[in-house]
């Protein structure tokens, strides 16, 4: 009798509990319909407006939205695609799909991530126009009327081109927090500035990330950018950025930290405006920018270490540089002078910029704005220029404020007494050549235990810059050489494997894998069981070797 009871319980309790519908997946296709499709891959949809409308109430959190993407029917024109749901949001495997929007829309942007879409993934997608941004993480929050307001959050964008956008390729507004963006090559923002406009009327960053903590930017090929390559600001907590290669942008390579409008601060977590706080910057080669290397603004607690800086500071600033930040001048925010950084084993290889750099400012008042508060934190850098590197600090006292030696730096800092100078060469990519004098020199870090290419830092004394020298055999250097000159193909972010007799590695933006078996070189696209043999190393080996791999 109790059991029967029991049993009946149960049912009305199942019973009582709403079953979870399980995730969909819908399909978009350029010869879909609108009208008389359905969404599947039978019968997909023509345009994501209509999938993702939500009168239509189709979508639901969880779903995957698949754009099929076979070559020569493969872009969308789109005018903005908004993410309303957690959703994933992908190409078709082994295809390409491209999601174009209009440069002319006034305030529009390609693909908008709401608050509620928090947990969503963009995946192997390229993405361009926008006449704002390519991709826009959107906020509710305010510091003045919605303090409990959060941002898109826990997204992931990966193995994507984001491109040929009006403004930003990347936006990201306060509280959109744990956003991941690897593996993607971003380039060609700043569309709608008519060619000749001043740099300094621009403001088209890789990456613009206001007040959003703990992101991880990983991977990515970031070029040919109209100001900055990235940087965070506004607060932006315990963000990491590693592995990247950054390079010809108009202003400055990596910024941590910038300068930001005080109302886009929370001052219950940050009251002394830091602009950044905690940030990682490891393992990346930044070269040929307007001004900054890396730069460092308000920055409290940063970490800038084996990072490969290469023709930087053109225009001023220098390769490392602390810089003032203003906040709209505005007499409530504090202008906070960077604290407590570590800078440890970088390699910085200048043409004409400036090595490291300290900013004194006395726009607001007497007592002026520093770009840094005590010590700088540099030890065990590599130090180079075409001429003796120079380096400045512009705070009141200081005997090189229009510039010293790295003798005088020493003294008067008592910082890089343990640095290095010297010539030393890299590939375009910035990899050291086996044997390279900045090899083995410098103490191993703790906090960075592999190299831009993952590969492990090992034993008391490790390589300076982001690339740990192997003994490279005669197909890794191929390997390295073709990524460099195919990017479309083989695009940053490989992982490695061997298929007897093969070693590869596989490239998942694209679905490539590019072999050897020690003879000869090998193609797979992924799709159809076929090699193609592309021919002998030795022979691909003299060209890798001309370019400096």
């Amino acid at each position: 009798m109790a059991r029967s009871v029991w049993n009946w319980i149960a049912t009305l309790a199942l019973a009582a509990t709403p079953m979870a519908t399980p995730a969909a997946e819908w399909f978009v296709a350029t010869s879909g319909s609108d009208t008389t499709g359905n969404g599947s891959l039978a019968a997909p949809y023509r345009t994501l407006g209509h999938l993702l409308d939500p009168a239509r109430a189709l979508v639901r959190a969880g779903d995957t939205v698949t754009l099929r993407g076979p070559e020569g029917a493969n872009v969308f024109d789109e005018t903005e695609v908004r993410l309303r749901l957690p959703l994933t949001l992908r190409s078709y495997p082994g295809e390409w799909a491209v999601i174009r929007c209009p440069l002319n829309l006034e305030d529009g942007v390609c693909i908008q991530i709401d608050p509620e879409a928090s947990g969503s993934t963009i995946s192997r997608l390229e993405v361009m126009g926008g006449n704002l941004y390519g991709l826009f993480f959107q906020t509710d929050w305010d510091s003045r009327n919605n303090r409990s307001g959060r941002g898109a959050s826990n997204v992931l964008v990966e193995d994507c081109r984001i491109h040929d956008t009006g403004r930003d390729a990347i936006k990201i507004t306060p509280k959109s927090d744990d956003i991941t963006i690897r593996r993607c090559e971003i380039y060609n923002s700043g569309r709608i500035y008519p060619a000749g406009t001043p740099l300094e009327e621009k403001n088209a960053e890789g990456i613009d990330n206001v007040n959003g903590s703990r992101m991880v930017v990983e991977d990515n090929w970031i070029h040919d950018i109209a100001t900055n390559g990235l940087y965070f600001k506004g607060g932006a907590a315990d963000v990491r950025v590693q592995r990247n290669r950054i390079e010809r942008t108009g202003e400055g390579g990596i910024m941590v930290g910038y300068d930001t409008s005080p109302e886009f601060f929370d001052t219950a977590l940050n009251p002394n405006y830091y602009e950044s706080i905690r940030g990682v910057v490891v393992n990346n080669v930044v070269r040929e920018t307007g001004y900054a290397g890396i730069g460092l603004f308000a920055a409290q607690d940063a970490l800038v270490a084996h990072n490969t800086i290469i023709d930087t500071a053109r225009l001023g600033h220098a390769a490392l540089y602390f810089g003032v930040t203003l906040q709209d001048f505005d007499p409530v925010a504090k202008r906070p002078g960077s604290v407590n950084p570590t800078l440890r084993n970088n390699l910085v290889l200048q043409q004409g910029g400036a090595c490291i750099g300290i900013r004194w400012a006395n726009e607001i008042s007497a007592a002026g704005v520093y770009g840094l508060v005590g010590s700088p934190g540099s030890e065990h850098n590599w130090l180079q220029a075409q001429s003796a590197c120079r380096f400045f600090d512009g705070r009141p006292g200081s005997p090189i404020q229009d510039g010293g030696s790295l003798t005088e730096r020493q003294q008067h800092l008592n910082a890089d007494r343990s640095s290095r100078s010297g010539a030393v060469a890299t590939s375009p990519d910035g990899h050291l050549p086996p044997g390279s004098p900045a090899s083995n020199q410098a103490p191993a870090l703790p906090q960075v235990n592999e190299d831009i290419d993952r590969q492990p830092r090992s034993g008391g004394q490790v390589d300076y810059g982001a690339d740990q020298a192997q003994p490279s055999s005669a197909m890794e250097r191929v390997m390295n050489w073709a990524e460099y000159v195919y990017p479309q193909l083989f695009p940053r972010g490989a992982t490695r494997g061997t298929y007897a007799p093969y070693s590869y590695r596989y490239y998942p933006a694209t679905g490539n894998y590019l072999g050897s078996d020690g003879a000869r070189m090998v193609l797979h696209n992924g799709r159809q069981w076929n090699l193609q043999d592309v021919g002998a190393v030795g022979d691909f080996l003299a060209q890798a070797a001309a370019a400096g791999f």
